[in-house]
């Protein structure tokens, strides 16, 4: 019973921070972890797709954590790579791509938003992407889930053909309303909840969607300081 996951830093299971996918995989929750640190919608939903097409696994369910606009990865090569190491914030790669978010550090980034960022081809190009992979996980019986990880305008018509999302609903307006904002460390940036709004999240999505019997193990989580 194998989850195939891919998000952005919100559920990062690799990273030093907690989030809902790790608390997921310490409760023996079989995980493939495609999620990646400051990637795009557009990297979030191939990973996804080409995982599920690869057919390697056999999968159970299929959780699309959905991220911010305006981000950017960039295929690295000889010419790139030092503008990635010289950034200020995103000085890293991930599986050969710079997740270079909206970072201004170099004239080239600045360039791009000012003159080359196009926002509706964005909206488009996701839209196309999640009825994709709402098509081919309808097409192999997958259960999927698809997250928004912060607020997202969602204007383009496209998105009504979709059954899998919920625009109600994203992690980041419900972490700043939940309980456990208080615990939040205001220096932060970019916002990613807390550890115990990770566990919160992770037995949220168990109980509504996988509905595998870990309750116990996620209350033990709980309960620890």
């Amino acid at each position: 019973m194998t989850v195939l996951v891919s998000g952005c830093g919100i559920s990062f299971a690799k990273g030093q921070l907690p989030t809902w996918v790790k608390v997921l995989k310490l409760c023996k929750v079989p995980i493939d972890d495609q999620t990646g640190p400051g990637i795009t919608n557009d990297l979030i939903c191939n990973l996804l797709i080409d995982n599920i097409l690869s057919n390697k696994k056999q999968y159970t369910h299929v959780i699309c954590q959905l991220t911010s606009f305006k981000k950017l990865d960039v295929e690295l090569n000889k010419n790139n790579v030092e503008i990635m190491k010289n950034d200020s914030l995103r000085n890293y790669s991930w599986l050969d791509y710079w997740p270079s978010s909206v970072s201004e550090d170099h004239i080239s980034k600045q360039l791009y938003y000012k003159f080359l960022y196009s926002p509706k081809l964005e909206q488009k190009n996701l839209a196309i992407k999640l009825i994709l992979l709402e098509k081919i996980c309808k097409e192999k019986n997958l259960p999927l889930l698809v997250i928004l990880g912060t607020p997202l305008k969602l204007d383009d018509p496209l998105f009504d053909k979709l059954t899998c999302l919920d625009l109600n609903f994203n992690i980041i307006d419900d972490y700043k309303q939940n309980e456990y904002y208080r615990f939040h460390n205001k220096d932060q940036i970019p916002i990613t909840p807390n550890k115990f709004y990770q566990i919160y999240l992770a037995s949220k999505i168990n109980k509504e969607f996988l509905k595998f019997n870990i309750d116990n193990k996620i209350n033990k989580f709980k309960n620890e300081p």
